[in-house]
């Protein structure tokens, strides 16, 4: 388990479906198989799982490369964890390396779309034992963290933001591409567009500082803004469309100059 930070995929079908197709996407390599609830109860004798099984434990090897500032180390995701509750599955993927903090935003985004390509319904992230998950769900416990983002997955609606960075299936949204209220957050917004794999957006909260000019070319100085961002998490309602053009214009070009390419 261990303090560190994670990238949660959620899926609407069977974990051995998924594994399957993780494996065809990925280098994975899968440790050991959990049976029965007998293994589980020993393994979380001191967690309430909300009714999800741990079923695999397993490696996979990925390597993105960090900023100057971490001398541009490659590092590799690894300790994927597979958990399943009746139709769903939610694999869990840590970063075993503070390194995380220093991944490009733009080797992120590729990684996050191979995982899309998996067939992941929803992918956002958590810091483990941060004061923030206490605050958002009133305890440490990260299975209601899991839980609510099943439920999200099972009735096919997003209604909150999960994490500052948030990967989701166009169905589910629901939402056209632009610029909405985060309700709660004076001054913040979510911006909305496609991911560049289809069927997929990604929402990303952007704040009314990128107008400022000094603060604009500083965030756009630094390549690692997402790698925090996607562990950040918020679970505020989404609002209404927003129209501001110059924020929205601002706003495409910070994802542009993090996402790398054309953003796609």
């Amino acid at each position: 388990m261990g303090d560190c930070k994670s990238i949660v995929a959620v899926f609407d079908k069977p974990w051995e479906e998924v594994l399957e197709n993780i494996s065809r996407e990925f280098k994975y390599v899968g440790k050991k198989r959990y049976g029965g609830d007998e293994g589980n109860k020993e393994w979380f004798k001191f967690y309430d799982t909300r009714g999800f099984r741990l079923v695999e434990v397993g490696d996979i090897d990925y390597g993105m490369k960090t900023t100057r500032e971490w001398g541009g180390r490659v590092i590799a995701l690894a300790s994927v964890e597979t958990y399943s509750r009746g139709s769903i599955t939610l694999v869990q993927i840590e970063a075993w390396t503070s390194g995380f903090d220093f991944v490009l935003s733009s080797e992120l985004m590729k990684f996050l779309k191979k995982l899309a390509r998996t067939g992941a319904v929803l992918i956002c992230g958590y810091l483990y034992g941060h004061e923030k998950l206490r605050d958002v769900f009133g305890d440490y416990n990260q299975f209601l963290l899991y839980e609510r983002l099943a439920e999200i997955v099972r009735r096919k609606k997003l209604e909150v933001l999960p994490s500052d960075l948030t990967v989701i299936r166009e169905d589910i949204l629901g939402l056209e591409d632009g610029l909405y209220e985060l309700v709660g957050e004076s001054g913040l917004y979510v911006f909305v567009r496609g991911l560049g794999v289809e069927g997929y957006k990604v929402l990303l909260t952007v704040g009314e500082g990128l107008l400022d000019d000094d603060l604009y070319g500083e965030v756009l100085e630094y390549e690692d803004w997402f790698s925090s961002d996607i562990t950040s998490l918020v679970f505020k309602p989404l609002g209404r469309k927003v129209e501001n053009e110059e924020l929205l214009k601002r706003a495409e070009e910070y994802f542009k100059a993090q996402a790398g390419e054309d953003g796609r």
